[in-house]
């Protein structure tokens, strides 16, 4: 039993770390960080507060399972992860729209989209978007007891928001790195269309 213990350990480590190092875990937070102006501690803050809504959501899900038994699974992935691309789509929209106003208006004041809007956006993105690779590894768990199924929740929170911020801060570095002063009046416009593309391909993935 212990083996088998282990090896549900192993698994979910592997699943989360390979879930959380998809873009749409890191990358639209480094880039709005960016753009949004929040320094790197802020970017951070943010990023571990959606990896864990993230983390916390699919411990939940897959705790019911657990009790209710895997049916529900194809339903949660059919409906949940095409939400989660919608979302990041939309938030790209706002920021292409945001971007031509400006230019628009020859509005030269740089100013940023409200924060608390994104950051709510940000978090539902990934709240909306369990893991559902790891639903079946509760479901084997819950054979043994509730401790156990704690423990994976533990390694799966800790392995996701840990690849999340490890990617999210190398990016954000890298964009500060970058000489944008040509491209910085169309800063928000790329960004925006940076994030539908991910969102676009996030939907046709998963469809």
């Amino acid at each position: 039993m212990q083996n088998t213990i282990i090896s549900l350990m192993a698994a979910t480590f592997f699943i989360a770390l390979t879930h959380a190092i998809m873009p749409t875990h890191w990358m639209p937070f480094a880039l709005v960080g960016r753009e949004q102006k929040w320094g790197l501690t802020k970017t951070v803050f943010v990023t571990a507060g959606a990896g864990l809504g993230h983390s916390l959501i699919t411990s939940v899900i897959g705790s019911v399972i657990a009790l209710l038994g895997f049916s529900i699974t194809e339903h949660i992935e059919t409906y949940a992860e095409p939400l989660s691309g919608s979302v990041l789509i939309v938030i790209g929209i706002v920021f292409i729209i945001v971007g031509r106003l400006k230019h628009k208006r020859h509005n030269h004041n740089h100013s940023e989209l409200p924060d608390k809007a994104i950051i709510i956006s940000l978090f539902l993105m990934l709240s909306c978007s369990p893991c559902v690779a790891l639903l079946p590894i509760f479901l084997a768990a819950s054979t043994f007891s509730w401790t156990t199924l704690l423990l994976l929740a533990i390694i799966l929170s800790v392995t996701t928001i840990s690849g999340m911020l490890g990617l999210t801060i190398l990016t954000y570095k890298g964009i500060k790195k970058i000489n944008i002063c040509k491209i910085e009046p169309y800063e928000k416009e790329i960004v925006g269309g940076i994030l539908t593309t991910i969102g676009i391909v996030f939907l046709v993935v998963h469809h």
